[in-house]
């Protein structure tokens, strides 16, 4: 033996313990609200452009659509990043409806989540009702 063998080892027990952590990838947990991120993005998003149409085609009711317009109009600088990558956090559900509350790594409005209630899931999921105290009128 030289006295390199003991670092090979240790370089050798590095790499397969890498290898094992990617492949095994412990505590990785899929959230049940990651279904409803992309499609509170696509209504933001919407919400953005002022597409009165493709956010009444997103609802279930007028509601939505005029808080959406009305918070866009409103503060669309702020609206912006949520649009971009808001992430359902967590949430609530009732038979086929959905309350999940969005986050963003984004600095804006951080403390006041978007809460938004969701009828059906996926690409499927409808617009109930969404709220949020930092786009609220001041």
């Amino acid at each position: 033996m030289n006295g390199r063998t003991p670092l090979y080892l240790t370089l050798l027990g590095a790499a397969l313990l890498l290898v094992a952590l990617v492949v095994l990838q412990p505590y990785s947990v899929t959230s049940p609200w990651g279904v409803y991120s992309r499609p509170a993005q696509r209504f933001l998003q919407a919400a953005l452009r002022g597409d009165s149409l493709a956010l009444a085609q997103q609802s279930g009711s007028v509601e939505p659509v005029v808080w959406a317009l009305a918070a866009a109009r409103r503060h669309p600088d702020s609206l912006a990043p949520w649009a971009k990558d808001a992430e359902a956090w967590t949430g609530g559900r009732w038979g086929d409806t959905a309350e999940v509350v969005l986050q963003t790594s984004a600095e804006v409005c951080r403390d006041h989540p978007i809460w938004i209630r969701f009828v059906g899931s996926g690409e499927n999921a409808r617009v109930l009702r969404v709220s949020s105290t930092c786009f609220e009128p001041r």
